[in-house]
């Protein structure tokens, strides 16, 4: 039997940074124009030109883990730089999420050689509102077919569309 005082001390639980401590790695990042808290987590805002550099540095910070890659058309603010890209990423270390954002008028380096899982994210965005990455191994439509004209997830984007007549004036519950 063992005493208590013989045992070694549990070892304790990393502890998640802080907002603080994770913007300050963030604020590492060569480049940056703003850094700014969304929905909790840290969010760097990076030029175009320095989308993939930056989430080279989130990678070397120990975000490693690619979580997503969004776009957002802000057509109605007249901006020329309309489309708002975020990378999401996290780190297992930290237990931290951080996310990098920037504008664009339609254009940004690839981010696949530092996050393989972000390529078909990347060919979305490519697809869906025609953001394009240079240097992307393989920047082809993934959701629309091939000959499709346009990107369907554009706010000015014009939907096809085709009336459809209803025949049917029965009552379908009360037959």
């Amino acid at each position: 039997m063992t005493d208590a005082k013989d045992q070694a001390p549990a070892a304790e639980a990393p502890k998640a940074p802080t907002f603080a401590e994770t913007i300050a790695a963030a604020a590492r990042i060569e480049g940056a124009v703003d850094r700014q808290e969304m929905d909790g987590i840290a969010t760097v805002v990076v030029p175009p030109a320095s989308f993939a550099a930056a989430a080279k540095a989130m990678c070397d910070q120990g975000f490693t883990r690619f979580l997503d890659l969004s776009v957002v058309d802000h057509v109605e603010s007249g901006r020329e730089d309309r489309f708002e890209v975020f990378l999401l990423v996290y780190s297992m270390n930290k237990k931290a999420y951080a996310r990098l954002k920037s504008f664009t008028t339609g254009s940004l380096p690839t981010t696949t050689t530092t996050y393989w899982g972000a390529t078909n994210y990347e060919r979305e965005a490519f697809d869906l509102y025609g953001v394009t990455f240079v240097g992307h191994p393989s920047l082809t439509r993934i959701l629309m077919p091939e000959g499709w004209v346009g990107h369907p997830m554009r706010r000015d984007y014009d939907m096809p569309f085709e009336p459809v007549d209803f025949t049917v004036t029965r009552d379908l519950y009360n037959t």
